[in-house]
This record gives C-alpha cells, structure tokens and sequence, in this order.
C-alpha cells in the first residue's frame, strides 16, 4: 500500500479549496445573485448585462465622468496584464492612449481581447466593465487624443507626461459585452 504524501494532499485539496475561498469572495461582493453588504442599508445594487451596448443609465461614466479604466491585456503567457488609463468614448467605440513599445501595446497588437473596469468616483459600488476588441492600432491622431484625454482628465491643454521622443499610439475598442452594477 502506498502512502499519500502531504504534497499529493495539497495538490488535490489546494485547488477545491481555492475555488471555494473564490466562491466565497464572489457572494460577499454580490456575484453570482448573493449581494453584498452596503453601508447605509442601500437598495440593492442595479445589475445589467448587455451584447456590446452601454446601457443610458452607464453612459456618464463613459462621457461626462473623470472616470479612470483599468484596462486588461493578455500577456504572451496567457496571465492577464492591467493597467489604469485615461480613455474616451465616441458613442460607439471605446479609444484608449498609450506609447510605441509599452507591454500594453506588444500586448494588443499580439492579442487583440482585452478588459475594461471603469469604478465610478463618486460610487464605488457602480461600476462597468466591458469586454472587447482592439478593432483599430493608429498612431494618426494619436499625439491629439492623449492631449483630448489631458484636457479630459486633468484640465490641461497637453499631455504633460508625454515625452519628445514617444510615439503615441491610439487602440479603438469595439464593445463586445457590457455588464455593470450600480
């Protein structure tokens, strides 16, 4: 008879374990129908779903908000990258701003799937995230965008961060799903 080593046990015990702690988290935070607990007794949070349209009731964090985006890109290893950016809508596509060369640019010019998480700042518990495609990756009007996203964001004419020597890049993503809460 052969004895079961302690490692043998961790890796058939570690992984249902793990997916049970995940469970967990995701009923604390409202997933899967559990809600989470809010401060105040709030209403229970709104929660939409949608084949690639933002729904009215989201637009102003897309539009009018100084919203930031956390933007997921796929590594070549298959580990998901994320990045916060600046970003604009133009009622159809989503265009987020980067430089030449930067591991979100090698990231979307290989694989084009890629995640936004937009937390609104006035509500932390209304977000959206949309799920997408970089349909586009232009450098043509990119030096202009990121200076529209710097007038967005920070109330400046360009952006101050941008160096002499980057070339900057525009990635038009198309909405592929919506789901948001709040």
């Amino acid at each position: 008879m052969r004895t079961v080593t302690s490692r043998a046990i961790r890796q058939a015990v570690l992984p249902a374990a793990l997916l049970g702690l995940f469970a967990a988290g995701c009923a604390r935070l409202g997933h899967h129908g559990v809600q989470a607990a809010r401060p105040g007794g709030a209403n229970a949070p709104q929660h939409i779903a949608t084949r690639g349209t933002i729904p009215p009731e989201f637009l102003d964090l897309v539009t009018t908000k100084k919203a930031f985006g956390n933007l997921a890109t796929v590594m070549p290893n298959g580990s998901p990258q994320v990045t916060p950016v600046w970003f604009d809508f133009d009622g159809r596509y989503l265009r987020v701003n980067s430089a030449r060369g930067r591991v979100k640019d090698k990231n979307m010019r290989r694989d084009p799937r890629v995640a936004l998480s937009i937390l609104d700042p006035d509500n932390p518990y209304r977000y959206l995230e949309i799920r997408g495609r970089v349909i586009k990756i232009t450098e043509d009007g990119a030096v202009e965008h990121t200076n529209l996203l710097a007038k967005k964001y920070l109330g400046a004419e360009r952006n101050p961060s941008r160096r002499p020597d980057q070339v900057r890049v525009m990635y038009v993503i198309e909405p592929r799903r919506v789901a948001g809460q709040g």
